[in-house]
């Protein structure tokens, strides 16, 4: 993944310095010892919400922090030589590779129902569960309701709310999406019958490459027709300048924007990207959860914490007010009734995909990406573009 994906989902990269707490005496709290590897952001969370758990078990929680950007890395490295965590925090699409080389053990005693579904997918490799989710998160429409009053249903009423705000000279651009950023083009790709990677009963099939796919093959002239009528901004970056300056009626962003968006004033609502021609347009979605070291020390104690403790209302809970997250935990999800934000990304993306987890995903981004910034630029057709995006892809894999 790359580096613009780091802060989709809110990382905070930090000195890998060891923290321990919580720490109860040592005649009591013999060999239990759990270590668990986290970011800054979530580390103190961690630390708080497990307290009452380890002074009851007589266990030591050592809560790490990482690097976020280094600690995937530094696990495959660190884990064989006994010297990585029991668990490790982090995002879903760490897993094809983590498991793949052997560094994840199998979630066991998990109640699959209980959790989202995207969030067991997403933790999925080869139709094994590695991880256990606390929270899922995706991005969504920003619609701002004093240029767009009514949230558009299809997308030829947001096509027409954009037409006629241009017309008016009242905005300068209708969806502002960051530049060449694939992660936050996924609903209108897959509105125009794009896909990654096809997924089946096994699991993802890095086979069945859907990023040039008859179906968006079909729709790809109505992708150029977008980028020159400027429903689809060309050049905007993270800042989203034109949404701020109330000159874009539509954004594409998600919960880690919250705090700028209410803080900018402007009246808003979270919708769905409507579908495109009767095509759902389906976000990508991301889930956090915990994963088991193949290598733990205290592999007994590491379950019972996700049992006794990751699986619990609370814990979840505790989780979800870091950042807005829908807690991936049904039963903690349901109690999140006084957050419209939080109801609205999570309504739009309980029709979204987990981000694939398979290490091939590595080799999309790129091509994908310069796909879109070569459509933006005017370089190349929305066919001509995602077509040697997609060659270039099956070379990679192959």
């Amino acid at each position: 993944m790359n580096t613009k994906r780091l802060g989709v989902l809110g990382a905070i990269a930090a000195v890998a310095v060891a923290v321990s707490t919580l720490v109860v005496p040592s005649a009591t709290a013999a060999g239990k010892t759990l270590v668990i590897w986290s970011d800054e952001s979530r580390a103190k969370t961690l630390r708080e919400a497990g307290a009452s758990w380890a002074a009851k078990n007589g266990v030591t929680l050592n809560v790490v922090i990482k690097d976020f950007g280094k600690v995937k890395d530094e696990i495959i490295t660190a884990a064989p030589k006994g010297l990585g965590p029991d668990l490790l925090v982090g995002p879903h699409d760490w897993v094809g590779q983590l498991a793949a080389s052997g560094i994840l053990d199998r979630m066991i005693n998990i109640d699959k129902n209980s959790y989202a579904a995207s969030g067991i997918q997403g933790f999925s490799y080869k139709g094994l569960l590695y991880g256990l989710p606390y929270n899922v998160e995706n991005i969504a429409l920003i619609v701002n309701t004093k240029l767009s009053p009514t949230i558009p249903a299809t997308f030829a009423d947001l096509e027409k709310t954009w037409a006629t705000l241009k017309a008016a000279g009242t905005a300068k651009v209708g969806i502002e999406v960051p530049y060449g950023d694939s992660y936050h083009h996924m609903p209108l790709f897959s509105g125009l019958g794009g896909y990654v990677f096809g997924v089946g009963s096994g699991g993802i099939n890095a086979k069945d490459l859907g990023i040039y796919s008859k179906a968006f093959a079909a729709n790809a002239s109505k992708l150029d027709g977008y980028y020159s009528s400027g429903l689809i901004s060309k050049s905007s970056n993270y800042d989203f300048v034109q949404w701020y300056a109330g000159k874009a009626p539509y954004m594409i962003t998600g919960p880690w924007n919250l705090a700028n968006i209410k803080k900018s004033g402007i009246p808003y609502a979270i919708a769905s990207v409507p579908a495109v021609n009767g095509t759902l347009s389906r976000p990508f979605v991301g889930v956090n959860g915990f994963m088991m070291s193949k290598f733990a020390t205290n592999k007994i104690v590491a379950r019972q914490f996700l049992t006794q403790v990751a699986s619990s209302d609370d814990f979840q809970l505790a989780l979800y007010k870091l950042g807005d997250r829908l807690p991936a935990l049904k039963s903690a999800a349901a109690l999140v009734t006084d957050n419209p934000d939080v109801a609205g990304f999570g309504a739009y993306g309980a029709i979204g995909t987990p981000m694939p987890n398979i290490p091939q995903m590595n080799s999309v981004w790129d091509s994908w990406g310069n796909a879109w910034k070569n459509v933006a630029d005017g370089k190349q057709t929305a066919a001509a573009a995602f077509a040697q995006a997609a060659a270039n892809i099956k070379k990679a894999i192959n």
